[in-house]
């Protein structure tokens, strides 16, 4: 049977399957039950915090602490790099390295307290003595001054073309300063978002509610309703939640869109992240073979990116050989197919480096974990046994900023390099465990960060990947693409974000499910 057939046959299977879910699962329920006026969202990434300036990157902050919180400026998703006013209503670059911003007058926390400048400064403050994990995307920041009550001036270390751009996710997120010493603020949130976060009436690991916050300062909260995120770590328990009408929509992946689609639902995609891997131990501390740039080689070398496209990914991938997608500053047309498939080339570069065979461990989400053994199957052939470690849903992060494992497998949104040089591959990265120094990349991307000058940042970040490629400090097989399924009956103009997840502050019932007013 070929390969096509094979995909025909699998996508044909999976639709059976889903049909026979939804013909046991909706017969339960009352249509109040199954329609209530509230968007249910299936995640697949549980809570860590609500306290945004100590939240790790990703998605974490996009599925949760928007809700919630405002951030000095916000970005969406018709162009997620450009920066719009939100709690700054406008802002003046009056140096390279200073920018002044006013802010909105008429913004209470949920708790009473006033936003003003005073209130900024102190977040801004705080953010950068509690150095989170996404302290890299805002080290320019030396330190604020109080220009009136509502207008600020930031000062910057060096300029920074991604500083207002990055002010919109947590860094720059507002949490009320009467609440900076609560106790329970990582569960229990006290912002200025569309959103109140109900602790009683949530689970941890289960169910997150959210009521409107009938004071939000943004939109008309008759256009809001109540949010439910329910966690869902497998794809196609999230998927059985969405034709159930347990939620309205959900993650999935490549397997569960095409039957999804064909089963009426609609699905939103975005081409957004790579799938490869990083290769974080190229001193060969607990991979000796890895010291060797031949031996990473062959591991790009081994993989049939275009089968594992078609196959795999139901054709929800494109096979690629470097990070940033075409459309991305720091594409280089050049790596273009890079590492085609060539098992023979691949065999050859280990036995210059004398390696019969290697061994490494990498941890995968169990998400992700059929793809990857896809991968182990090609790169067995050539000799390079990769165990896969399937490790607890929402714990990438933690795990591959430790030096337990000589790689790992965590999908980067392929977004703006600054923000990818600051979190993976520059010397104190929090995804470089090993300290790896890389005083050429390094450099690179410091003249390009600290310049306005687009030329100049296309030029350097061009060259920059030219050695992440070809000395293999990543290896990227595909760009993928994010997908949501959703129910286009209840919800409209669903939008994949940067992380994975919709755009949930764009997110709203179509009027005939809202709750009628003063209901």
């Amino acid at each position: 049977m070929s390969q096509r057939a094979i995909r025909r046959h699998a996508r044909w299977f999976g639709t059976c399957l889903l049909m026979f879910s939804v013909s046991f699962l909706t017969g339960c329920g009352t249509d109040a039950d199954q329609n209530p006026p509230v968007v249910r969202v299936g995640t697949g990434t549980p809570l860590q915090t609500f306290d945004p300036h100590l939240a790790d990157a990703g998605p974490v902050f996009s599925n949760y602490l928007t809700l919630v919180y405002d951030g000095l400026t916000r970005t969406d998703s018709s162009d997620f790099n450009t920066p719009r006013p939100n709690l700054a209503t406008d802002w003046t670059w009056t140096t390279p390295t200073t920018i002044e911003l006013n802010l909105r007058e008429d913004v209470t926390f949920i708790d009473g307290t006033p936003f003003d400048a005073e209130a900024a400064q102190a977040n801004l403050d705080r953010m950068l003595d509690s150095r989170g994990p996404r302290i890299n995307t805002v080290s320019s920041i030396s330190h604020t001054d109080i220009l009136g009550p509502y207008k600020i001036r930031i000062n910057l270390h060096f300029p920074d073309p991604t500083i207002l751009q990055n002010l919109s996710g947590s860094p720059g997120m507002m949490v009320s300063p009467t609440a900076f010493d609560n106790e329970d603020l990582d569960i229990n949130p006290v912002g200025t978002g569309p959103w109140i976060y109900d602790t009683e009436g949530s689970v941890i690991g289960d169910v997150h509610r959210l009521s409107v916050n009938p004071n939000y300062h943004g939109v008309d909260p008759v256009e809001l309703a109540p949010f439910e995120l329910h966690v869902l770590t497998d794809p196609k328990a999230r998927l059985n939640a969405l034709i159930s009408g347990q939620v309205d929509l959900c993650v999935v992946g490549p397997s569960e869109a095409a039957p999804a689609a064909d089963m009426g639902y609609a699905v939103a995609q975005r081409a957004n992240r790579w799938f490869g891997m990083t290769m974080l131990d190229r001193r060969g501390e607990v991979v000796p073979e890895f010291a060797d740039v031949r031996v990473r080689r062959a591991i790009g070398y081994a993989v049939d990116r275009e089968l594992l496209a078609e196959v795999v990914f139901f054709g929800f991938a494109r096979p690629a050989s470097q990070p940033m997608s075409d459309v991305e500053i720091g594409h280089n047309p050049n790596l273009r197919g890079y590492y085609r498939y060539d098992p023979a080339k691949a065999r050859a570069l280990l036995d210059e480096a004398g390696v019969d065979r290697v061994t490494f461990t990498i941890p995968v989400a169990p998400s992700v974990s059929a793809q990857y053994e896809a991968v182990q199957a090609y790169l067995k052939k050539v000799g390079i046994d990769m165990v896969i470690k399937v490790i607890e849903p929402g714990t990438m992060g933690p795990v591959a900023r430790s030096l337990d494992y000589p790689v790992n497998s965590i999908g980067y949104p392929n977004f703006d390099p600054d923000n990818r040089h600051l979190a993976i591959w520059d010397t104190n990265a929090a995804f470089n465990p090993f300290r790896i120094e890389s005083p050429e990349t390094d450099a690179l991307a410091t003249a390009a960060r600290a310049s306005l000058d687009d030329g100049l940042r296309r030029h350097n970040y061009e060259a920059y990947f030219d050695i992440v490629v070809k000395d293999v400090y990543s290896l990227i097989y595909l760009q993928v693409d994010d997908l949501i399924a959703y129910d286009k009956d209840r919800v409209d103009d669903v939008r994949v974000s940067r992380y994975i997840d919709p755009m949930l502050r764009e997110l709203r019932l179509k009027p005939e499910h809202r709750r009628p007013p003063g209901v």
